[in-house]
């Protein structure tokens, strides 16, 4: 009696399917439980890629937002340091240094190189209704850090607590590290 070719195919295939892992093949089940595991990875990767996204945007609104006009000063501190080495009040100075900043959209990696300068850049506060104009007080809004032999540029905005790493062009970071002096 001859077996059809099918037949013995499906007939080694059933065979074969529970002595999968003797072989070192994955089976079925080991094959499911990773692509589970796969698509979770993916749930977290695009919520976080979702996370980022909203940051970035928020730090885009929040650059393009700053009235350059009502800067009071930027203070440029040695990040190793933390010396002050210079205290900017030139508002047209201060506003050429950080335009680029607002076209920057690329993230970074946490730069691996070492701190350079810190720039603060420090606005009054909005004065509030019955508050003496005495009163107002200056608050730090952004935070730049530039490093070493790095184009990336970390920018922290204080008041909400934002933190990006992003890839700034060279011409960007070079006019940052012009406001040390």
């Amino acid at each position: 009696m001859r077996v059809p070719k099918t037949v013995a195919a499906l007939l080694a295939a059933t065979i074969a399917l529970p002595l999968a892992g003797c072989f070192g093949l994955p089976t079925p089940g080991e094959i499911a439980s990773h692509a589970g595991e796969i698509a979770s990875h993916a749930g977290e990767i695009a919520g976080r890629a979702d996370d980022l996204a909203d940051q970035a945007l928020e730090l885009a609104d929040t650059l393009s937002g700053i009235d350059y006009g009502k800067t009071s000063r930027l203070v440029v501190r040695d990040a190793a340091t933390d010396e002050v080495v210079r205290e900017v009040t030139d508002q047209a100075e201060i506003e050429r240094a950080f335009e680029p900043l607002s076209g920057v959209n690329g993230l970074a990696d946490a730069p691996d190189a070492a701190a350079e300068y810190v720039l603060e850049l420090w606005q009054p506060e909005t004065q509030r209704a019955g508050q003496d104009a005495s009163d107002v007080q200056d608050v730090k809004v952004l935070e730049v850090t530039t490093y070493e032999g790095s184009s990336a540029v970390t920018i922290e905005v204080s008041p909400i607590g934002l933190s990006l790493d992003l890839a700034a062009s060279e011409e960007t970071v070079d006019a940052l590290r012009a406001l040390a002096g």
